[in-house]
């Protein structure tokens, strides 16, 4: 079944049918006199995840032509959301205002507008309507509108033959195809109500039922109250002045690690500073260790597919010279992503609520950060401020791949630059290029990519040359979401220095040193982890590699590289920087397979 029906002067002699279907809603609604005296709405409802356990309350306003707001408590995660007329803003579970200015979401917006103060019914400019047809979902059948609407998404409402009531709608959302499912209808000043709605995202497994209390129309609201709310009082404090400039962090594996201390705890530990995270994320050992209690479990996208993760409040914390109060975090065995291959221990992540607190630089250079509070940051650079609206809490931005154009994500959490298969396959980046097989492993698991090397990759008015991307095959994870392209990670963030501004959702790219640095250096093809005994063992061959060509393989244990023993790596980061010697060094291996010793030659050269 088609989604959406792509109008042509054929389908336009169904505009007679749609004034039909048209007319039989509106009677069934309660007609048009009645619908117009209706102009503001105020209603109660409890709100429920489907299969997490999390739910709660939620209060809701309305005003027309499409002023909105809602508050909901889902245990510890609350959120108040709304729309203005202009501006469409949310306050995060930690009290960080927001305003959603990527295209997607105003497009969702505008069209759920027409929709929801039935001005698709009143009549009006700005859209077409026509009949799709009868169709047939789950056994029951339908008479289907289509909705065009200029600026807006497309959408596709699916009316009961019997009823003329509304019963499903699928519209094109933020997070790709989003069905609405509407029953238990009841009249409301004369005006047919529907009292349980479901939000299904497939995309996401997510389905949301909202089943209302009460709805009661025409009540007195301040039109105030849809106008953005100031942040919650601020949570955070400069131990010294009004910002903490030039703090030192440890880049390891092309990942930003930053010490904090949780709970006044005398140990720091190593936290993961990530732009593609929504949320501060505590792992799951540590919070056991401070006896935190869990609230539940939310659905949500991570590199490498989805996963289930639970929310807790953590007790204040301090990083980098700033001292937090409690917050609410997600609970996940993080720590587990990145001990065995990069051997780290971290103790979370620190996201969007912690970062968009903050106009935040990071010089990668020098491998140093700086916080600042966003009113009194100023640059002294010549660079361009990029425009980059917030895309599910993450800065996105337009750049050209060998051509094609496609919206990226900015996102320090990861260490590799990504292109989705769904891009590559539509634009033909996929086609006649030498790949090399790999795995891409986050919070969602594994998937499955190919190593590419590219012409170039154009951003923001800047050019990085002959760039490899990993090109995700399968649609998992943060991949599924539809407008994206891909992910600009920090093999090519490191070649600047880089300002978030989270306020002005902007970003600000400066080149340093290392700009005209070779894409990926390796030239041997191995995969390496340490194992609990602490040898190192090799976990992955890349296929038609100078490895693969050697003879080594999975499961492997190196006893020596060279004249070096194993044991004397202080890290496996030691072991692949040897790997990243110019073409033509040969390295005489020492190895163990199975139990029985043995010895290759591993002549470098580039593979990609």
């Amino acid at each position: 079944m088609l989604l959406f029906t792509v109008f042509s002067p054929a389908i336009a002699a169904s505009e007679d049918s749609a004034n039909v279907l048209l007319s039989k809603h509106l009677a069934a609604l309660g007609g048009g006199e009645a619908m117009r005296a209706i102009l503001t709405i105020r209603s109660s409802a409890e709100i429920e995840i489907k299969g997490t356990g999390i739910k709660g309350p939620m209060e809701s306003w309305s005003m027309r032509p499409c002023l909105s707001r809602s508050e909901i408590s889902l245990g510890l995660f609350r959120i108040k959301e709304g729309y203005d007329g202009a501006r469409l803003w949310v306050i995060d579970p930690n009290g960080s205002l927001q305003f959603k200015r990527d295209p997607a979401s105003l497009e969702y917006q505008k069209t759920m507008c027409l929709i929801e103060s039935a001005e698709y019914l009143l009549g009006g400019d700005g859209f077409r309507l026509a009949s799709n047809g009868r169709d047939t979902v789950d056994g029951t059948a339908y008479e289907t509108l289509s909705l065009e609407v200029e600026g807006g998404s497309r959408a596709r409402l699916f009316l009961n033959e019997s009823t003329f009531l509304v019963e499903r709608m699928e519209i094109a959302a933020p997070e790709g195809r989003a069905i609405h499912i509407y029953g238990d209808y009841r009249p409301v000043n004369g005006v047919m109500f529907p009292f349980v709605v479901t939000l299904q995202i497939p995309s996401l497994g997510q389905s949301i039922e909202t089943r209302y209390r009460t709805i009661t129309a025409n009540e007195t609201i301040d039109p105030a109250q849809f106008l953005p709310p100031a942040e919650a009082a601020r949570d955070y404090r400069f131990c010294r002045g009004a910002s903490s400039e030039n703090v030192p962090f440890t880049y390891r594996h092309r990942h930003i690690f930053l010490p904090a201390r949780i709970g006044g705890r005398a140990k720091e530990i190593l936290f993961l500073v990530d732009s593609g995270a929504s949320m501060t994320v505590i792992d799951s050992t540590l919070a056991s260790s401070l006896g935190l209690s869990l609230g539940g479990t939310i659905p949500g996208a991570g590199a490498g597919g989805m996963a289930d993760f639970s929310l807790t409040r953590i007790p204040g914390f301090s990083v980098a010279g700033i001292e937090f109060s409690e917050q609410t975090a997600i609970v996940y065995p993080v720590s587990g992503l990145l001990r065995r291959f990069e051997e780290t221990e971290i103790g979370g992540i620190l996201g969007y609520d912690f970062l968009s607190r903050f106009t935040t630089r990071i010089d990668f250079a020098r491998e140093r950060i700086s916080f600042f509070e966003p009113d009194s940051f100023s640059s002294r650079s010549e660079g361009t401020w990029l425009e980059t609206p917030l895309y599910h809490s993450i800065f996105s931005l337009p750049a050209i791949v060998d051509g094609s154009r496609g919206n990226f994500l900015l996102d320090t959490g990861a260490n590799s630059s990504i292109l989705y298969g769904t891009f590559a396959e539509r634009s033909g980046l996929d086609r006649g290029r030498r790949r090399i097989e790999i795995a891409i492993r986050g919070a969602g698991g594994e998937e499955e990519a190919s190593l590419c090397r590219f012409d170039s990759l154009s951003f923001g008015g800047v050019t990085v040359a002959r760039p490899v991307l990993a090109v995700v095959s399968s649609a998992k994870g943060i991949g599924v979401l539809e407008n994206l392209a891909g992910i600009i990670g920090n093999d090519i963030l490191e070649r600047f220095t880089v300002t978030f501004d989270y306020r002005k959702q902007r970003v600000l790219l400066e080149k340093n040193g290392r700009f005209g640095e070779p894409f990926y250096r390796d030239r041997a093809g191995l995969q390496l982890a340490r194992k609990e005994d602490g040898s190192i063992v090799i976990v992955g061959v890349l296929p038609g590699s100078p490895a693969d060509g050697a003879g080594l393989r999975q499961g492997d244990i190196i006893r020596k590289v060279g004249k070096t023993r194993a044991s004397r790596f202080g890290s496996i980061r030691a072991v692949m920087d040897l790997f990243e010697a110019k073409e033509g060094t040969a390295y005489s291996i020492d190895l163990e397979r199975a139990g029985k010793k043995m010895h290759v030659t591993l002549t470098l050269s580039e593979y990609i």
